[in-house]
């Protein structure tokens, strides 16, 4: 089972890497284009997620907390596109119904992902797309794509129905700019 779930990662992230260089390319001329991105830059993600993760590694695991997080950081972002909003939240904010019962969908969504499929999905990841992407911008990436996977596929033997066909699709095309936007 684990071999056949270890062939399965090296499809999806073989086929989400012919992606990536493809967006990547897209990216770079649209940047050459002068096209300006909304949302929260790479660093303010970076930064929300990492301290998160220290936070919530209090009351859970770490791939419990990185999936909270990333999922936190997910709605923040979608309501606060301006980071400079999303900054000026509270503590009392926060605690309002509405950001508790955020904060409880993303722990009620945590996947059934065991440590070790989570390990093995980052690390096959990460050694297929430091090559194109280098060690840390691929480390995010990765950690991303994890996340969007276990969002859709809660069940890692679920994740076999992605293949290159899929990771083509204008949504996972998405998906996967959103991630090496990270």
């Amino acid at each position: 089972m684990i071999h056949s779930y270890l062939a399965i990662m090296k499809k999806i992230l073989t086929a989400s890497l012919v992606i990536v260089s493809v967006l990547s390319y897209n990216n770079l001329f649209a940047q050459q284009a002068g096209d300006i991105r909304k949302g929260w830059a790479s660093s303010d993600r970076n930064t929300f997620i990492s301290e998160c993760i220290g936070t919530a590694m209090q009351s859970m695991s770490r791939d419990s907390a990185r999936f909270y997080c990333y999922c936190m950081q997910e709605k923040l972002e979608k309501k606060f596109p301006d980071i400079e909003r999303a900054n000026k939240l509270s503590a009392d904010d926060l605690e309002t119904p509405e950001w508790q019962k955020e904060a409880q969908d993303c722990l009620k969504s945590i996947s059934s992902w065991s440590s070790k499929d989570r390990t093995d999905f980052i690390s096959e990841c990460i050694n297929s797309a430091k090559a194109s992407l280098g060690e840390t911008k691929s480390k995010k990436y990765c950690e991303c794509m994890l996340f969007k996977i276990e969002q859709r596929y809660p069940d890692p033997e679920d994740a076999d129905e992605l293949d290159e066909e899929t990771l083509g699709t204008p949504e996972w095309k998405k998906i996967i700019q959103s991630c090496l936007d990270f």
